[in-house]
Order: structure tokens, then sequence, then C-alpha cells
């Protein structure tokens, strides 16, 4: 038997083979070739990134030094000033703190948490130190209370209250120069959010069975004439003041604490020193119970040391015994703590 052979067709079938085999072989070192490119350009992209976050990374810790020792070189000058030029020295101290801390607050969303940590308890310590010098080199005139007033003496002590209080506070202030604030309003839930108040000094003024709810770091907060308010506000860096209320709820956190001429009240608290009062009566304490999504960060934006709370550590301005607790304020029992979220 004879095979029939057809040489054109059997070249042809090889030749087909040949050129199939090839074109495989083509593809796959194309695509082994656009793999390595691929993962060349990944490699790079990723370099860059990391690159370009620790030049931002070194861009702020080099503007925060340079500040920094701004800030300490004003602090030094101190010395050599006169007390009329003191005051406005300060003022200049307290702006350039406050940039400082707002240049840290802009950076948190690239900066990894210890350097946040790092930077913000540098910026305490700041804080710390222009406080200490400012009553060194400009001490507050000393308190006035009714127990030592001499009957001869001509003094009237509501008067003495409102110019010598507390860093500053005083009964004048125009509530309604702050960029951020409630003024005026009754029966209303009213509130803020980090974008608005974050490293802002915050009014409440004259406010009537409200409810406010501020959920974000302001810089201070400054409080008058609330009456039957109920007040939620996240970690403040700097100082509370609060004047003239009664029968209110302040669920607050922040550095210092100063009351005056408040009743009937409670204060869910945490306070890094103590808080004062006067010319209180009927005011309650309990520790800090506000939660929300953002409150971490926010702790971590104020500076405040979440394990160090004097929330029971009382300073009653107008009780001079030692010995005896002030009637004026009372801790609330653990069993009627409220909770706020």
């Amino acid at each position: 038997m004879t095979d029939n052979f057809d040489p054109e067709r059997g070249m042809s079938d090889k030749t087909s083979d040949f050129n199939s085999q090839k074109v495989q072989v083509t593809e796959r070192l194309k695509k082994r070739d656009d793999d390595r490119l691929a993962d060349a350009q990944k490699r790079r992209e990723e370099k860059e990134s990391s690159a370009a976050q620790n030049e931002t990374i070194g861009f702020f810790t080099k503007g925060f030094k340079q500040e920094k020792l701004k800030v300490e070189s004003l602090l030094e000058e101190c010395e050599s000033l006169s007390k009329p030029a003191l005051t406005n020295h300060f003022d200049k101290l307290t702006v350039s703190v406050q940039n400082l801390q707002k240049f840290l607050t802009d950076s948190t969303v690239f900066l990894p948490s210890y350097e946040v940590q790092a930077a913000q308890k540098a910026i305490n310590k700041l804080q710390a130190a222009i406080t200490e010098k400012r009553e060194a080199l400009i001490p507050k005139k000393k308190f006035v209370f009714k127990g030592k007033l001499k009957k001869s003496a001509p003094v009237k002590v509501a008067e003495t209250k409102t110019e010598d209080s507390v860093d500053g506070f005083r009964d004048t202030t125009n509530y309604a120069l702050f960029e951020c604030s409630f003024i005026d309003m009754c029966g209303q839930q009213l509130s803020k959010s980090e974008e608005e108040i974050n490293n802002k000094d915050v009014a409440l003024s004259n406010l009537s069975d409200c409810t406010i709810k501020l959920t974000g770091a302001p810089s201070a907060m400054h409080v008058n004439k609330l009456k039957d308010c109920v007040v939620l506000c996240g970690p403040i860096s700097g100082s509370i003041f609060i004047d003239n209320c009664s029968n209110c709820s302040f669920v607050v956190a922040c550095q210092q604490l100063r009351i005056h001429s408040t009743t009937d009240s409670k204060f869910y608290i945490h306070v890094t020193s103590r808080a004062i009062i006067e010319d209180c009566s009927n005011v309650e304490f309990a520790p800090y119970c506000f939660a929300y999504d953002q409150i971490d960060r926010h702790y971590l934006i104020a500076g405040l040391d979440r394990k160090r709370n004097n929330w029971n550590d009382i300073d009653d301005f107008n009780w001079l015994a030692s010995d005896t607790h002030s009637p004026n304020w009372s801790l609330i029992e653990e069993s009627e703590h409220k909770h706020w979220n």
C-alpha cells in the first residue's frame, strides 16, 4: 500500500506550525516585558510616593522647629522688657503659639501619630512656659473675698470680681465678636462640626432651653447667661470660662475650667488642672462622658492627657476653710451619672 504524500501541503503545514509557535513565543516575550515594565513602574511610583511623603514630613519638621525656636526666643526677651511693653509682647507670644498649633493641626493628615504627639507635647510645654512667665512678670491682683473684707473698706465685691477674674475673664466680653458663636436663642438644637470650630474660640451667650453639641477641638470656650441648657463639647486645648448660668449640664474637656456666678448646674468634666468656682452654689461634678466618632483624634489635636483628669478636685474661691468641705459643690453619685453621644 502506497501513501499519498503531497510535498507542497506537508511543507505548508510545517510552515503554519512554525509561524504559530513563533507568534506564541513572541507573545510570551512581550507579556514578560510588559510585566517587567509594569513592575518597574510600580516600584518607581512607590519610591516617589515614599520620597514625597518623607519630603512632606521633613518640611513640617523643619518648619515646626524654626517656629518653635522663634517662640522660645521671644520668651527669653521677656526678661529685658519694661512692664508697659510686656502685655503686648505676651499677646504676640500667644498668637505665635496659636499659629504653631494651626500648623500642626493642618499637618495631621499626613503625619504619623508619634510625630503629632511629640509636636503637641512641645506646644503644651510652650503654653505652660508662657503662662508661668506671664504670672511671674505680670502678677495678678489678689482676689478679694467677702470673708476678708473689713467693714471700713469701701470695696464693692461685685466690681472687684469683674475686674480681677481669673485669666482676665470679664463680664464685659463682647461675645458677638467671636467667629464661632451661638447667641440669643431659645428652645433650639444647635451644633457645630470640627471644620467650624477646630482651634477656634467658641462663644455661647444668652441661651435658654437649648442643647448645644460641638464635635471638634476648639482652642477655648466662653459661656455667659445660659439657662436650662445642655452643652456637649469635644476636647478643648485651652480654657473654658463659664459665667452666670443656671440649671444647666456641661459636658466638657479642657486644660482649665473657671466657673463664676453659676447655680444648680451639673458638670461632667475632664480637666488637667484644677477646676475653679467662684460665687457658685449647688454645682455638681462627675467625670467627662461624651462619646462620638472622631473624639480620639480631637483629644490628640487638643493635646489633653486622657490619663490625667482632676474632675473631683475643685477649688472654691469663696471657701477659705481648708479642713471643711465647701457647701457650694458636690460630686454626683456614680449611679446617677449620665452618658451622651
